[in-house]
């Protein structure tokens, strides 16, 4: 399979419409369920100890302490579930685009280090754009660009905007975004887009100002 390199304009199929893209998609989402599902099985079987302890006269005020940080554990990836629809969007508005050095390791807070994406604005391509990954300690790519990644990244859509962003196969797929595209809070982006641009991003539901 070749992808364009290319980081000039949207032309070439769909990446939903791209082999091994769908079953990539059904992956992230089946892993998302286990993990969520496997947290709140461990929740479950906490909470039956609390009881235990409780009716058997032990501690178990300390014994609940840790079911706060298994229900954090359990509950947080599920704002990962609303981004499946997104990501789907996506990948059948834009196609795959191949990317050098388009993920970089930089320190972060707390001695973590933070992934830091670098993707070509499609309407200048000499000029970058660096949407982010959101998910704080369940962000995959921080774990990726960690290890070294020095493959080329693979990305759908606008990092103006949003994109999924892979490794070449598809594998590890994530989802980054620009806070402007949906966050009512921002202003959305106005200048330097082609109408092309703007119709891509409206149909992927991305905030773009008239």
């Amino acid at each position: 399979m070749r992808l364009s390199k290319n980081p000039g304009g949207f032309e070439g199929p769909a990446a939903w419409d791209t082999p091994g893209t769908r079953a990539a998609l059904f992956r992230w989402a089946a892993r998302l369920l286990g993990k969520t599902t496997g947290w709140i099985a461990v929740w479950l079987a906490w909470l039956y100890g609390v009881v235990f302890a409780l009716f058997s006269g032990t501690a178990a005020a300390v014994a609940g302490l840790p079911l706060v940080v298994i229900a954090y554990l359990a509950l947080a990836p599920v704002h990962r579930v609303f981004k499946l629809w997104r990501m789907r969007r996506i990948l059948k508005v834009y196609p795959w685009r191949q990317q050098p050095e388009g993920v970089r390791a930089v320190p972060g807070r707390f001695g973590r280090t933070d992934a830091v994406f670098l993707l070509p604005n499609p309407d200048r391509p000499e000029q970058t754009e660096s949407p982010d990954e959101h998910g704080g300690m369940f962000r995959v790519w921080d774990r990726v660009a960690r290890r070294g990644f020095n493959d080329e990244l693979w990305y759908a859509g606008d990092p103006r905007f949003a994109c999924v962003v892979a490794k070449p196969g598809p594998k590890t797929l994530s989802y980054v975004a620009q806070a402007t595209a949906y966050d009512m809070r921002t202003s959305p982006r106005r200048k330097g887009i082609s109408p092309e641009a703007r119709r891509r991003a409206r149909a992927i539901g991305a905030r773009v100002a008239e």
